[in-house]
């Protein structure tokens, strides 16, 4: 399943770097693909661009080199804190590298660290959502401030990077115009670097781990924020469909994994480069709203199905 586009692509990789890169839940969608990674052979380290305060976190260990680096596992979950990478780390008994939110400098010297430390053959980024893909001049860029510092930060390093993007059709409510997200890929086609699609299918080993983890995560989190994007892709898992709901339209695009070498979404945005000296997650959210006032932003579309 996902293993026919992931694992053919990153060319023999033995350890592969798998991010969150839109921050918080975003992780989570890199179950399944941990999961056929290892059934590859292919060991896995997790990481996640982090909402939590987590010099504030009992339990998070803060690299002693670098301060935006912490190594979270399950002895960090409580009720009390919101923090879904530790309940995720407790579920699969294991360790997560969070980042704080911050610049790409910054961002891109933990990112550093971490290939070095665990000699990372290959990284995948993971966005809950689709909006990492965009180029820049959308109707609406969703929330990019994370995705790009992520985008940013990984695609400078020398090792193959691979974007995984996951709950098309859940940022409605950011006003996404999927028309030109349908644009986008095929831009990205004619660059090569759209590397193809493939669903989360119910019955799989993949999804089975992806749907365990979720249930794990959203019960230690239940008096903390939730993360619609996945709610929207297990309900479509489950086979509702419509709108159930404000700013929600569930079908199967939701479940769907779009795969794009990042280096080719990098190189093909808009204004990325701009972003590369900042150093804190402020400075990024302002050059982004300055480039915007220059470009010429497209008019929103609509697919006409």
């Amino acid at each position: 399943m996902l293993d026919q586009v992931v694992v053919s692509r990153l060319g023999g990789a033995k350890r592969v770097l798998l991010a969150g890169c839109g921050g918080g839940y975003d992780v989570l969608g890199a179950v399944p693909l941990r999961a056929e990674l290892q059934r590859a052979g292919i060991d896995t380290v997790l990481a996640s661009l982090s909402f939590t305060y987590l010099n504030g976190l009992d339990g998070a260990r803060q690299d002693p080199e670098l301060p935006n680096l912490y190594e979270v596992d399950g002895a960090a979950a409580t009720t009390r804190a919101y923090c879904p990478e530790a309940h995720l780390a407790a579920h699969l008994a294991t360790s997560i590298w969070c980042f704080d939110k911050t610049g790409v400098r910054p961002l891109h010297a933990a990112y550093r660290a971490l290939v070095d430390r665990f000699a990372i053959d290959a990284i995948v980024l993971v966005d809950g959502g689709i909006d990492a893909v965009l180029r820049g001049d959308e109707t609406s860029l969703g929330t990019p401030s994370e995705d790009l510092a992520s985008l940013a930060a990984a695609t400078t390093l020398d090792v193959p990077c691979v974007l995984a993007c996951v709950g098309m059709t859940a940022e409605l409510r950011d006003g996404i115009a999927h028309a030109q997200v349908f644009e986008r890929i095929a831009e990205l086609t004619r660059e090569g670097g759209y590397l193809g699609a493939t669903a989360l299918a119910p019955g799989t080993p993949a999804t089975a781990a992806y749907v365990a983890a979720l249930e794990h995560v959203l019960a230690g989190q239940a008096a903390q924020k939730r993360s619609h994007v996945h709610k929207v892709i297990l309900a479509s898992l489950r086979g509702e469909f419509g709108a159930t709901a404000p700013h929600t339209w569930l079908s199967a695009l939701a479940s769907i994994y779009w795969f794009f070498d990042a280096h080719v979404v990098a190189r093909t945005h808009r204004f990325l480069d701009d972003l590369r000296d900042t150093d804190s997650i402020w400075d990024i959210a302002a050059r982004i709203e300055a480039v915007r006032k220059t470009l010429p932003i497209r008019e929103r579309t609509a697919i006409p199905i």
